[in-house]
């Protein structure tokens, strides 16, 4: 029984986690416009967030590895990113909206880091946990769309908020993680000593050339999809059907590394990711794309557990979640800035397939990185 009410903790979590991103991702853009920005406008804004997530990971990813508050440091995250989001409301002037968003980014993007420290520490079984984000995510999406249609943009900070708002209050009912002290018995850990692990850094550069492609093709996608006749409201349902299939596939790869440890699936994964961007930039019509929304969980639903699972076991135990926090900051979202970037001079350049061959060649040199490097060798096949 005790473990069911763990569990279900767990579970909730990922589920309003993910919420906030659902209701925010798709539709930001489109308020943005509304309230009068230009398109270089809107990029400028959802840039200066990644970047504030950039910065402040690293800040907070130190704070919470030398806290022993670790609970409270999070919900007081949740609650502060849905505080500054209501706050967007309040204003049209271009500056102080940069401003005001880069701030909600500096609490919201470096959670989810510390959130998937949090789960591992406890012992919970990550691909589970994490498939909840999956379908919360989804959820938010179908929910959020249908509610802004009835009832304006405006709702989307709302939802935000709320779903922030009920995390906070199921983080501050979960266990509190170890705290574990320094080898010289202080309490302060540093990413100095991260850097100092080869095999830490290979695979923190590895992870930059895979995850700014996954998280920009939430962007582009929609531009490849209309090229090959697709509508808007179909670009709605491929996004439900792909996010659906990554809650399937996180919850596979626990079976999986019965058969494939972390370190062999990782590649894997890493390889289907360039392999489909690479079927993307063939540019195939809006119903084959449909077809095969299955690809985005056989890559992304794989890669999502795996990379973090992998860079929470490389340090030893007190400097985990500052590895976790660190790959967010740089190997998600600074990669995320470098990838949304160049996706677009190439979108306007040479349309979305020009942009996924890009994705295709940029993955592919992850892949070749990580076999030259020999990260596919040794691990266990058993889930942890």
């Amino acid at each position: 029984m005790k473990k069911t009410t763990k569990d279900f903790k767990s579970h909730a979590l990922y589920f309003f986690l993910y919420c906030p991103l659902g209701a925010m991702t798709p539709l930001i853009g489109q308020y943005l416009n509304s309230i009068g920005f230009s398109g270089t406008q809107v990029g400028v804004v959802t840039s200066m967030g990644t970047a504030s997530a950039v910065l402040f990971g690293l800040l907070w990813g130190r704070v919470y590895s030398n806290t022993q508050s670790k609970r409270r440091l999070i919900a007081a995250m949740f609650l502060a990113a849905g505080i500054f989001s209501i706050l967007t409301l309040s204003t049209k002037v271009f500056f102080t909206y940069v401003t005001i968003y880069a701030a909600m980014y500096a609490f919201q993007g470096p959670v989810y880091g510390l959130c998937d420290s949090l789960v591992i520490a406890n012992g919970d079984n990550f691909s589970k946990v994490r498939s909840f984000g999956a379908v919360g995510f989804s959820a938010a999406v179908y929910i959020t769309g249908s509610y802004a249609e009835a009832h304006g943009l405006k709702s989307i900070f709302y939802i935000y908020a709320m779903t922030f708002a009920v995390a906070a209050i199921i983080v501050l009912r979960m266990k509190e993680p170890p705290h574990y002290k320094n080898n010289d018995g202080s309490r302060k850990n540093s990413a100095k000593e991260l850097f100092q692990d080869k095999k830490y850094v290979h695979l923190l550069i590895c992870s930059f050339f895979v995850f700014g492609c996954a998280i920009a093709n939430s962007t582009y996608f929609g531009y490849l999809y209309r090229e090959g006749g697709g509508t808007i409201y179909g670009i709605g349902v491929a996004f439900l059907l792909m996010a659906g299939s990554e809650a399937v596939f996180m919850l596979l790869v626990p079976r999986i590394n019965k058969v494939l440890p972390t370190e062999k699936l990782t590649v894997i994964a890493v390889g289907l990711c360039a392999l489909r961007f690479a079927f993307y930039a063939f540019g195939p019509g809006y119903k084959l794309l449909l077809a095969t929304f299955f690809l985005q969980g056989m890559s992304n639903g794989i890669i999502w557990v795996e990379f973090i699972k992998y860079f929470g076991k490389i340090p030893e135990p007190r400097l985990s979640s500052l590895g976790i926090s660190t790959f967010h900051a740089i190997g998600n979202n600074f990669s995320s800035i470098v990838c949304s970037l160049l996706g677009g001079i190439l979108l306007d350049a040479f349309g979305a397939r020009g942009c996924y061959l890009f994705f295709a060649i940029w993955n592919g040199l992850a892949f070749v990185l990580y076999l030259l490097w020999g990260l596919q060798k040794g691990g266990e096949t058993s889930e942890k």
